[in-house]
């Protein structure tokens, strides 16, 4: 795991801990944000799956919200994905400082940043995969259970 603070390894144990608290509502994020993603997409249109993995790689290279944000509106613009899409995303992923400032109370913005960031890394990630889910449809199960 990265450091959240630097040279503390106490402070970054708790942080991952409450972090690690928050995956049940991320999932949820997620799932709200592929669900919107398929209603979006028109019929016979590919799925997103590409250019969603696209967005979240920028998102675990990056160091800045800002970049993130850019370059999903940079994907809606170049109509990878759907540009009603782009500000649904935005709101959802800008949304998730809250979170980050609740689990970093009384640390400096450095740290809210980091945090933001990772959340945002594991929404998107999520994201991905109940895109799949919606878009493909889940396999049907097999045999007598």
């Amino acid at each position: 795991m990265k450091e959240i603070v630097p040279g503390n390894p106490k402070k970054n144990a708790y942080l991952w801990r409450q972090i690690e608290a928050q995956t049940e509502d991320l999932i949820q994020k997620a799932e709200k944000l592929a669900a919107q993603m398929k209603e979006l997409l028109k019929e016979g249109e590919k799925d997103k799956e590409r250019q969603l993995r696209n967005i979240q790689e920028v998102a675990e290279q990056s160091t800045s919200w800002a970049e993130v944000e850019l370059f999903i509106r940079y994907q809606g613009a170049r109509k990878q994905i759907p540009a009603a899409w782009v500000p649904q995303a935005i709101d959802a992923l800008s949304k998730l400082e809250g979170i980050a400032k609740r689990i970093a109370s009384g640390e400096p913005p450095e740290v809210i940043r980091r945090i933001h960031l990772e959340l945002i890394r594991r929404v998107l990630g999520y994201t991905v995969r109940w895109h799949v889910a919606h878009v493909k449809g889940e396999p049907q199960q097999q045999g007598g259970r």
